[in-house]
């Protein structure tokens, strides 16, 4: 089995697909977009055709285009690599024509690596088969299928591979990088924290970290508004409830967690559909500032990975806690934080301690964002 280790450009296009694949799985990587589908799975089938979603829809996100910008060389590496690992024939960049400047960059270095595509800006709640659409534009021939017919007469909806496709988001890709080039396994979400009276913060925080913890370091006062705030999970368009009554619950930082959106108690998200957010000058990064974090060994599409550890065993960041199983969809699972675990029940474990003292910790990202 291929290891998670670092590896050059070189290194990386030697690795067989099988091991590539088997990387993915094991470093943990799923659709960070949203959906959540196990990454390596998809790449079982390579396409011709790795459709790059740039086209972050949600209102007020920012993530996915300032990650293009800080690891521009690292995504050209990536296509290089996966185009020999996979016998991919193009890389497609789908960019919103708002965001056309923000990319000019890969405008102006594609060199025939792959391509930018510009495509509406009409929000499609990051709909793969429309950016599909959009990209191919008159070649019906390359758009998805509305049903694709079974052997045994049956049918079913068309996916992106029954025309040629595969489609990862940015951070999907950098994870892929991560893994690929650096060894590292997935154990933190970028996300932004805002609302209509909150200025957007972008945060890389520890899968499993508190919503409530990132709502005080994005400088919510969680005491003063207690039972005032709801929490969404998501943006505008596409979410779910995070926290009804921000004080009298709370929720996590999952794999496929984009933003928390903090908007008044009873107003409906939709409402903030057109809600503008600054550019964030950076990614604060939130590692060793949280007190816990409550890392689940599933998911949404996954069966639980085989936990291996035990209840008050010290850990440490990036320490593999999880090793996936055979049966059905299933990843490897790493410490987002140093520190004791505290509990592992109903497939979560959750690690306590480690961190730096709540007030030392807000302090320290208040200066981290001003710089």
């Amino acid at each position: 089995m291929a290891e998670l280790e670092q590896r050059n450009l070189d290194e990386v296009k030697a690795l067989s697909r099988d091991e590539a694949v088997e990387i993915m799985r094991q470093a943990g990587i799923v659709g960070a977009g949203g959906g959540g589908f196990p990454t390596y799975f998809k790449w079982k089938n390579p396409q011709p055709n790795l459709i790059v979603n740039c086209t972050e829809s949600e209102p007020g996100y920012w993530a996915d285009k300032v990650l293009h910008r800080e690891y521009f060389d690292e995504f050209l590496e990536l296509f290089d690599a996966m185009k020999t690992i996979f016998g991919i024939e193009n890389v497609i960049m789908g960019v919103h024509f708002k965001d056309e400047e923000w990319f000019s960059r890969y405008d102006e270095n594609a060199d025939g690596l792959y391509e930018v595509v510009h495509v509406p800006d009409k929000y499609s709640m990051g709909e793969e088969k429309t950016l599909i659409k959009n990209i191919f534009n008159e070649d019906k021939g390359k758009w998805v299928p509305r049903r694709v017919e079974l052997p045994d007469g049956n049918k079913r909806p068309g996916l992106p591979l029954d025309a040629g496709h595969i489609v990862n988001n940015t951070e999907t890709l950098l994870n892929i990088y991560n893994a690929f080039f650096l060894g590292k396994p997935v154990t933190t979400k970028y996300l932004q924290v805002f609302g209509p009276e909150l200025e957007l913060e972008l945060f890389e925080a520890p899968l499993g970290s508190s919503a409530t913890e990132l709502l005080e370091l994005a400088g919510v006062d969680v005491e003063a508004e207690a039972g005032n705030l709801s929490v969404i999970d998501g943006g505008p368009y596409l979410n779910e409830m995070g926290i009804e009554s921000l004080g009298e619950s709370d929720a996590y930082v999952r794999r496929t967690t984009n933003g928390f959106l903090v908007i008044p108690k009873g107003d409906a998200s939709k409402e903030y559909a057109n809600i503008e957010t600054r550019r964030p000058e950076g990614v604060t990064s939130l590692v060793g500032k949280v007190s816990g974090v409550s890392i689940p060994l599933g998911g949404r599409f996954l069966k639980p990975a085989t936990p291996l550890v035990s209840e008050g065993e010290e850990v440490s960041f990036g320490q593999k806690i999880g090793e996936p199983v055979d049966e059905g969809f299933s990843i490897g699972v790493w410490s987002g934080m140093d520190g004791p675990i505290s509990s592992i029940e109903e497939d979560i474990v959750q690690i306590s301690g480690g961190a730096v003292p709540r007030e030392e910790a807000k302090a320290e990202t208040e200066a981290e964002a001003a710089r």
